[in-house]
């Protein structure tokens, strides 16, 4: 198992007044705010993600190609950066465009509105969206922001947004992207692993295999960016969360569980949890006669579309380096590492717990009837964090058909929300309870979800939440 934190016997519990005491908690240190704004007054992240094809090319399709939904229209940009997709905007016809831009690039944003002739349409507000107002309670018909972080929650301006979302946008305004998806597969890492780890097995002819076992740890303490190739999954992707952006809350993103089952497709090595992301641009209308006016343009961060700066987040989970039984203390300290190099947004986990095997162990020697990762817990509770201590063993190698499921937990940093803990469980498919619907292709859910099917036929509608 890698868990990024133990629950906090802390967190702060809803009051007869609802939600306002855990909102309370979770307002952004003045330093943590200070510091993440100032960090993006380095011209050379936005030329990284600007450079960033996929992400750019889908904000300018999605506006170039739903024209109808800006001409003539105000619409607000929040974090605009340099201000690219507010001149998108503007190019599409916009008769108002608010950048809300909260550092120093803000001045930048007015004289490159003057140099391509758009000072007129395009109003800088150089501050943080929750500090702003417009006159006379001004709404926007189209509210843009390019705000997602690592694993689309980390390091991102959801919060943001979604006040910005209720203090401006109008009641049939739109919102781009519109809709955002989680992805979560098991998958190989082989080239992580012969790189960074199964490096230390023969150096110069000796034997290192203790500094392999320190790269493991230190590996397992912190989730990985990095690029994932598309052979590397080991099952067909499966959605966790979606988010509708047109209603979601901040509740909604305070905390929650995904659980997941599914079947391998691919014999191999489960050496890891890969997440990924994708955003939907939906300018698609109707009229009365049913005719599509507007299109759909969807952004993919999955190790099967283009690689974007966002890359894909690895949760390791410490199985296939070929260990000898050794004893592991996993309490840890972490950041986020990047094993291709920095990103424009930097990933910082907080303090978690990183345990190697699947929760499920006992001391059965298989589990499935196969030969994994095993071992025994000792659980100890220590400054109300959580330390496991697990007997690692074998390789966990996974057959085609067989499977594997997790149960992923996120929660935000009471310190600063844009920061999140992650926690990654591994279940035992066959004693733990699977969502309704489950699409793994075990005999009682392939039945359910058939039931299901037939119910609702006709309905082409998917919720993965």
């Amino acid at each position: 198992m890698a868990d990024t934190e133990a629950e906090d016997s802390s967190m702060a519990s809803v009051d007869e007044d609802g939600i306002t005491n855990i909102l309370n908690q979770y307002k952004v240190d003045d330093r943590i705010e200070n510091e993440y704004f100032s960090s993006y007054e380095d011209v050379e992240i936005h030329r990284l993600m600007i450079s960033d094809h996929p992400r750019t090319s889908a904000y300018a399709d999605a506006i170039k190609k739903n024209k109808h939904l800006f001409k003539g229209k105000v619409v607000m940009d929040v974090g605009a950066g340099t201000g690219i997709l507010s001149l998108f905007m503007a190019a599409a016809g916009a008769r108002k465009v608010y950048a809300v831009e909260a550092s120093g690039m803000a001045a930048i944003i007015e004289k490159v509105a003057r140099d391509n002739g758009f000072s007129d349409v395009i109003k800088v507000f150089p501050d943080k969206v929750e500090n702003i107002s417009l006159k006379e309670n001004e709404k926007v018909d189209v509210l843009v922001s390019e705000w997602m972080g690592f694993y689309l929650l980390h390091e991102s301006m959801l919060n943001s947004v979604i006040t910005a979302r209720d203090k401006f946008l109008s009641d049939n305004g739109t919102i781009f992207p519109s809709e955002a998806r989680l992805y979560a597969c098991p998958c190989s890492l082989q080239a992580l692993y012969k790189e960074q780890i199964n490096f230390w097995n023969n150096v110069y002819n000796f034997d290192m295999s203790a500094v392999k076992e320190v790269a493991l740890k230190s590996k397992m303490k912190k989730p990985e960016v990095c690029l994932v190739p598309k052979s590397d999954l080991l099952a067909e992707p499966s959605c966790v969360k979606t988010f509708n952006l047109r209603w979601v809350t901040g509740e909604d993103v305070q905390s929650f569980t995904e659980t997941s089952f599914v079947g391998i497709t691919r014999a191999g090595l489960y050496q890891g949890l890969c997440l990924w992301f994708e955003c939907d641009f939906d300018g698609r209308e109707y009229d009365e006669e049913g005719k599509e006016n507007g299109r759909l343009v969807t952004l993919s961060t999955s190790p099967s579309s283009p690689p974007t700066h966002w890359k894909q987040t690895v949760v390791v989970l410490g199985y296939g380096a070929d260990m000898t039984s050794n004893q592991f203390d996993q309490s840890c300290q972490s950041e986020a590492s990047n094993s291709e190099g920095s990103t424009p947004k930097q990933l910082e986990s907080e303090e978690r717990n990183c345990k190697p095997g699947p929760s499920q162990c006992r001391d059965s020697p298989s589990i499935g009837g196969k030969e994994k990762a095993l071992g025994t817990k000792d659980k100890i509770q220590e400054s109300g964090y959580q330390r496991e201590e697990l007997l690692v063993q074998k390789d966990y190698e996974v057959d085609e058909d067989e499977v594997v499921g997790w149960r992923l937990i996120f929660a935000q940093s009471k310190e600063n929300i844009r920061h999140y803990t992650m926690t990654v469980e591994m279940l035992d498919p066959e004693t733990e309870e699977h969502p309704i619907p489950c699409a793994c292709p075990m005999p009682r859910c392939m039945i359910i979800a058939k039931m299901m099917e037939s119910e609702t036929e006709g309905d082409d509608a998917i919720d993965c939440t």
